[in-house]
């Protein structure tokens, strides 16, 4: 009896240990899947490195990093005062574009003054003619609005004469210069801008003439100073 009780408690033993081995090892593997492996530090990629910043070694200009370059011919027509006759001018223009913001070019004026007397009831009249241009610096704000503004300033120099008419009624074969002077010339202005077209701009302007003064026996010591008002038409690429 004790030899066969002993012998069902062995085997009883024996399955609860086995039982519980079996229980034991699930429960590892079922652990063991439900967590992350570790990975290796080695197969891990760092963060990237952040760029070195750079230092260029370049000329800081007025018209900014950008490397954009337009052009443009301009064509205009303007009023103005030569020794206190209405006159009318007209020319052109050739500038280069830098960045949209800053055009430098050369310009060039012709002008010529209305007919007047110096003693009314003669037959001789006379008139004011001439021209200047040179170096053109234009500035240009928020060219890429539809409308915007510019200031040019006109440097350089040109010359006036004054022509004489005899029998200017009756016939123009009596007309010679009386007198012809050279000045210096600075002329500042204002243009109110008009993109009618990417390649085309309408412009209406306003300057001021400044000259050197001319000689006294011929000439009014400054007979150009004076405003001028007229309009402009450009063609380019802007």
């Amino acid at each position: 009896m004790k030899k066969r009780t002993f012998l069902l408690l062995a085997i009883a033993i024996w399955f609860i240990n086995a039982a519980y081995s079996q229980d034991t090892l699930r429960l590892f593997g079922h652990k063991e899947n439900q967590q992350t492996k570790p990975v290796p530090d080695s197969i891990v990629a760092p963060p990237p490195a952040k760029p070195a910043p750079v230092y260029r070694d370049e000329i800081q200009t007025l018209t900014g990093p950008g490397h954009s370059t337009g052009f443009y011919f301009g064509f205009f027509s303007q009023y103005s005062q030569v020794a206190g006759y209405d006159a009318y001018g007209f020319g052109g223009t050739f500038a280069i574009i830098a960045n949209h913001g800053l055009a430098i070019g050369i310009s060039g004026n012709g002008f010529f003054s209305e007919p007047y007397e110096t003693i009314h009831g003669t037959n001789t009249s006379y008139s004011y003619t001439g021209g200047y241009g040179g170096l053109l610096i234009e500035p240009i704000i928020f060219p890429k609005y539809p409308v915007h503004v510019s200031f040019p300033i006109l440097l350089g120099g040109g010359g006036i004469g004054r022509s004489v008419y005899t029998d200017y009624y009756y016939s123009y074969d009596n007309i010679y210069f009386e007198n012809a002077e050279a000045f210096m010339i600075a002329e500042p202005g204002m243009e109110l801008e008009f993109n009618v077209a990417r390649w085309m701009r309408l412009s209406i302007k306003g300057t001021y003439r400044i000259t050197t003064p001319l000689e006294a026996t011929n000439f009014e010591s400054n007979p150009m100073n004076g405003f001028t008002g007229g309009f402009s038409l450009k063609f380019g690429k802007f």
